[in-house]
């Protein structure tokens, strides 16, 4: 049992998911070249984020389909803010589009969150910001942005 996971520019690689999720995570990372630069996450191909980090004592084939495209997600916490940022980690626009991260925006939906998005055509990197931190009201607020991210 199998998934693809695409990256990069048009890159894609193959994992076994007969294996625990924390390991499946830490050896996406070592073979996508992502390193130690922070925690990683998969979404698949329609921007429904995979929750694998949640998750990461259980069998990733308990939360992944064989044969699944999935697209490689950085993921990072700000250390001034309860904000959770998904950042795609593949330069594809086929795939990587609005719907893709207004999808990738909508997980929190089910946690009873607002949304908020912005889109604007640039060469910015596009990021998902999730907030984790409860509003006045309890709810989360989710917001799609560009974030220019250097090299």
């Amino acid at each position: 049992m199998f998934i693809t996971v695409l990256y990069g520019d048009n890159e894609e690689i193959l994992f076994n998911i007969n294996c625990k999720v924390q390991l499946l995570l830490q050896s996406i990372k070592s073979s996508c070249h992502y390193g130690n630069e922070g925690d990683v996450e998969l979404a698949d191909d329609s921007g429904q984020v995979k929750h694998l980090r949640e998750n990461q004592q259980r069998y990733a084939n308990e939360l992944l389909s064989e044969r699944e495209t999935c697209v490689l997600l950085a993921v990072t916490r700000p250390t001034d803010s309860s904000d959770v940022i998904f950042t795609p980690l593949l330069n594809d626009d086929a795939i990587v589009n609005a719907k893709f991260l207004a999808k990738l925006g909508n997980w929190g939906e089910s946690k009873d969150s607002s949304r908020k998005s912005k889109s604007k055509k640039s060469n910015k990197k596009n990021t998902v910001v999730i907030s984790t931190s409860p509003e006045a009201t309890g709810k989360q607020s989710i917001s799609v942005r560009k974030r220019s991210l250097k090299p």
